[in-house]
């Protein structure tokens, strides 16, 4: 097995505006960017759920700080935690608008309305009104929430947690490594989307495992230029190399870290996999690997030594 710490709490500056469009539809706007990982989805489950609204209704548009509100690159797995308090902050700031213009509709005090469905009602269910119902009353006076991520708290560390376990089999007479079973367990805060978090574990853990297993990069010592540029040379793992993984997230939201209460999942997944299939590969053999990628010849030079 192998255990890791990542530094995923995120932080500032990161900004975002959520608008509200004369037919209820709702834009989230911010400078981030969407590299496969899901921020969009992300942000607009944060958003809708923020404003009480349908995560239909909600469009997010992300990637261009000349037109859009600044924050950070996407890496260190720092997007979620960085953009979604920022979103956040500005969904709830429309929301308080959109409720007040219905009071005034509805003629009641702003503390007896609650949204959801994209839908007002007062606390006792007796009167309603769509969003759309107050954006066209409104006409052309758009509704506006700015939000930005604040500081992280003093003398706090924010962490992504990990283990990893791995099962192997070692053919003694070639050195071949076969990775039968890899179980993860990760702590990264509140899930907002559990399929794009299970999508992120399995990523890493596959990356880790070419990381132990085949990938190595060849360099000419007389030029320092890499010999083996194309994929036909640098080897990955196929879908024949990959092994059962059980890989779920540890329940839990941290509040110290933002009100959103997530962290970072992108890169701890990565960590511990090599660690903890060399551990097993040493586990079984009875000696000690100090380099990887546990080729063949590694192991079984490995086996001749030890």
């Amino acid at each position: 097995m192998a255990a890791c710490v990542w530094g995923a709490g995120g932080g500032p500056p990161a900004y975002a505006t959520v608008r509200l469009n004369s037919d209820a539809t709702i834009d989230v706007l911010s400078g981030t960017q969407d590299l496969g990982t899901g921020a969009r989805t992300i942000l607009a489950q944060i958003a809708a759920e923020s404003l009480g609204a349908r995560f239909s209704d909600v469009r997010v548009i992300l990637g261009d700080t000349e037109r859009t509100p600044y924050a950070g690159n996407s890496w260190g797995s720092m997007t979620t935690a960085s953009v979604g308090p920022a979103v956040r902050a500005a969904a709830d700031e429309a929301r308080h608008k959109l409720l007040e213009a219905a009071s005034e509709l509805l003629e009641c005090h702003v503390d007896d309305l609650v949204a959801r469905d994209s839908t007002i009602t007062t606390r006792d269910s007796a009167r309603r009104l769509a969003f759309s119902d107050v954006t066209k009353k409104l006409g052309n006076v758009m509704i506006m929430g700015q939000g930005s991520r604040g500081p992280n708290p003093a003398e706090v560390g924010l962490m992504s947690f990990g283990a990893q376990f791995a099962e192997v089999e070692v053919d003694l007479d070639t050195g071949v490594v076969r990775v039968l079973r890899i179980v993860a367990a990760h702590d990264a805060g509140r899930i907002i989307n559990p399929l794009l978090a299970e999508s992120q574990l399995e990523g890493g853990i596959l990356q880790g495992l070419g990381f132990a297993l085949f990938e190595e990069r060849h360099l000419d010592p007389a030029s320092g230029r890499p010999l083996n540029v194309s994929m036909h040379d640098y080897k990955i793992p196929t879908h024949a190399d990959v092994p059962v993984i059980d890989a779920f997230c540890v329940a839990g939201s941290d509040t110290v870290a933002n009100h959103v209460g997530a962290r970072g999942l992108a890169e701890p997944p990565i960590i511990p996999t090599a660690p903890a299939i060399a551990n097993a590969v040493s586990d079984a053999l009875g000696v000690d690997l100090g380099e990887i990628p546990l080729t063949p010849w590694r192991v079984l030079e490995a086996l001749r030594n030890g």
